[in-house]
């Protein structure tokens, strides 16, 4: 029970860092940063963190053959660097809220992987869990307003390859899961990533947009923010929170984000939050509660966890 606890309190801290991450990129992104450089220093960022705690406490993870470096490559390129920049592009794009909405659909995916893949029974239980978090965050998108909402489509379809790269994260070390340890994959994982992504960044950009800013210390601090924090920490607890929880739980435990993002955009920006808004977050919040209480105490209520 304390490795369950452990897994729902690394998931959580994870859920908080991420859902800051929202008004930190369209800060950046008003600053004058492309979704390429916000990514890039985020994987940077990561890194070089993530580098550093291992050589003090496990450098045996390092350890790797040539077709890890290729596999952790690969999952570093496609779960971290892209998935970095479709969530850059969609928050530049649409409203944060539905940005994030768009991301946190993984749950469905993670499940539906895990099904395909790994021929994991879908619970009724995980269905109702799933459909009540999803019907929450289409609430937060304000969908059931009847207000007419336009939306970029490049921002939407960002936001929705957002949703599968991201549950690709933790789908895909399962794979791997008696050969790499997940540290292993993660580390190796930001390195190809960032990478990948300095070939792509246009530095000079990034020193004109610092250096022209009336605020460069706050640019500087929204970068480490959105580099150390909804980065590092968060991405690392999450893929780490599943040696103690299941992928299913993590992901939709993970869902209450859009919560928080909701909260952090309507304080810094003024994206407001109506009736039928609020009413989602807290479906959403209700339904993390309900994995984790016992329905099998009551008569009426008979799920398989």
């Amino acid at each position: 029970m304390k490795e369950r606890n452990k897994g729902i309190l690394l998931v959580v801290i994870a859920t908080i860092f991420w859902g800051i991450m929202g008004v930190t990129s369209r800060s950046l992104a008003n600053a004058g940063l492309d979704p390429m450089s916000i990514s890039f220093f985020r994987c940077i960022i990561a890194s070089v963190g993530f580098l550093l705690w291992l050589l003090k406490t496990n450098k045996e993870v390092l350890k790797i053959d040539k077709k890890g470096i290729i596999v952790c490559s690969l999952y570093g390129i496609f779960t971290f660097a892209l998935c970095f920049v479709a969530f850059n592009m969609s928050v530049a794009k649409i409203p944060i809220s539905i940005a994030t909405v768009l991301m946190f659909t993984n749950p469905i995916w993670v499940t539906i992987f895990n099904a395909i893949f790994f021929k994991e029974k879908i619970t009724l239980r995980k269905i109702i869990v799933i459909i009540f978090a999803m019907i929450g965050c289409l609430c937060i998108a304000n969908v059931f307003s009847g207000e007419k909402i336009q939306l970029d489509i490049i921002g939407v379809i960002a936001g929705a390859v957002t949703g599968i790269l991201f549950a690709l994260q933790i789908v895909i070390p399962r794979f791997f899961e008696n050969t790499y340890k997940k540290d292993t994959m993660l580390i190796y994982g930001f390195i190809a990533g960032t990478i990948f992504l300095a070939l792509f960044t246009d530095f000079s950009a990034i020193n004109k947009a610092i250096s022209t800013n009336s605020e460069p210390i706050k640019v500087i601090l929204n970068i480490l923010s959105i580099g150390l924090l909804s980065t590092f920490i968060s991405n690392t607890f999450y893929v780490k929170a599943t040696e103690y929880i299941d992928t299913g739980l993590t992901s939709i435990l993970v869902a209450l984000e859009p919560v928080l993002g909701s909260i952090f955009a309507f304080i810094i920006f003024g994206e407001t939050l109506n009736g039928i808004q609020i009413f989602g977050a807290l479906i959403i919040v209700l339904s993390a509660m309900l994995l984790e209480c016992d329905f099998n105490r009551f008569k009426i209520f008979k799920f398989s966890k």
